[in-house]
């Protein structure tokens, strides 16, 4: 009987440490995938709201920045236009006042 029991009992060690076995590496496979998970996750961890922040004032600055750059550059060609329009008006305005003051035949 006591021979019956230690030979159970040693068969019931060795299936437990056989299934232990058989599901070691499966369960490795995953711990090691959520590792490797962590660690990229870790590495390419999403910006906190400092950076975020930060981030969005750069591109606020490059969007002002090409608003103005966008309005000087119409203004400059407004205020070129203006000129050119306003030399053409003296010009003709010159021309009037030099018929006007020729003495007619």
């Amino acid at each position: 009987m006591n021979r019956t029991r230690i030979a159970l009992i040693a068969a019931l060690v060795g299936a437990t440490s056989t299934l232990a076995f058989a599901a070691e590496p499966g369960s490795e496979a995953a711990r090691k995938e959520r590792m490797d998970q962590a660690y990229q996750d870790s590495r390419n961890a999403q910006p906190g709201p400092a950076a975020r922040a930060e981030s969005s004032i750069k591109r606020g600055a490059a969007r002002t920045g090409s608003a103005v750059k966008t309005g000087a550059q119409k203004a400059g060609r407004a205020v070129g236009t203006g000129v050119r329009k306003t030399g053409e008006v003296i010009g003709r305005g010159g021309e009037k006042l030099q018929e006007a003051s020729t003495p007619k035949p």
